[in-house]
């Protein structure tokens, strides 16, 4: 078997090649994709992506800018092995060719990617900037689901950088966007209940009860929920100062419905928030 060492050379022997018009870069890319797989048997993933970049300039040559888009992202998969801030970059330019080509469905999917690499990088900031960039991208396609999909990442992150308003906003336009989907409907109380998290962890108290009972006028179901009762009885709490009562009803609702880190870090806030505020009241 042909070595993918050699296989690169003739490609660009093909390339520096005076005569042989558009031909010689399809030729040229087509060697440098055999030479790119069989790196990726021999697990040089350095090596595969440089040759999927030598293809995807080819069919820059070529002017065919979906195909250029096309190796480039291969070239990033490879990336993904060994080198994560070279990927991204790799995904960026991808992006850039898509949108080009008003490929606004595969900007969208390349936009969540990063985002998801920032994300198991534990870099909130970043991955918030792209999960945002790819719901805008899947809104103006019309696929609302998978931009909802994007927005509950931006709440979360938003709420974990305390950006609460943003949080809530997207929270509350979620739920009620659910409410008009039988399928989703019942996903609804999930976000009130976040929404409502997020007023009592910026320590307004007033929005969390204007919230509480909006979130019952619009979702005729959520009184009976199980998450209307633990949001009551946490502004109870929190009206009241009580942090043993805040404590039980955490704990109540943890041995039913187990909470996630995210409810736990917010819940944390809350609980600081009520310290707050009876610290004030006894000076």
């Amino acid at each position: 078997m042909e070595k993918p060492e050699d296989i690169v050379q003739k490609a660009e022997k093909k390339l520096k090649a005076f005569f042989g018009g558009t031909k010689k870069f399809e030729d040229a890319c087509d060697l440098f994709i055999k030479a790119a797989n069989l790196f990726k048997v021999d697990k040089k993933w350095k090596e595969a992506a440089e040759a999927f970049q030598s293809a995807a300039n080819c069919q820059l040559k070529l002017k065919s800018t979906y195909e250029t888009a096309s190796h480039l992202i291969s070239s990033a998969i490879c990336l993904l092995k060994v080198d994560k801030k070279s990927a991204i970059e790799m995904y960026k330019q991808a992006i850039d060719y898509y949108i080009e080509v008003g490929r606004f469905n595969m900007a969208a999917k390349y936009h969540k990617e990063i985002a998801e690499i920032y994300e198991k990088e534990r870099d909130s900031s970043n991955a918030l900037a792209h999960f945002q960039k790819a719901a805008d991208f899947y809104s103006s396609e019309n696929s609302e689901s998978l931009a909802q999909q994007c927005l509950l990442k931006v709440a979360l992150y938003s709420a974990l950088m305390e950006e609460y308003e943003r949080a809530i906003n997207l929270y509350e336009e979620i739920g009620k966007a659910y409410l008009e989907n039988n399928l989703l409907k019942y996903s609804a109380k999930e976000n009130f209940l976040r929404a409502g998290l997020c007023h009592l962890a910026r320590g307004d108290l007033v929005a969390a009860k204007r919230g509480y009972e909006q979130y019952q006028e619009v979702d005729i179901t959520f009184e009976s929920q199980r998450e209307c009762k633990f949001l009551g009885d946490l502004i109870t709490a929190f009206e009241e100062g009580d942090l043993e009562q805040f404590t039980n009803v955490v704990f109540d609702y943890d041995s039913l419905s187990k909470l996630d880190a995210w409810k736990t870090t917010i819940l944390l806030r809350v609980k600081n928030k009520i310290k707050e505020e009876t610290e004030k009241l006894l000076l």
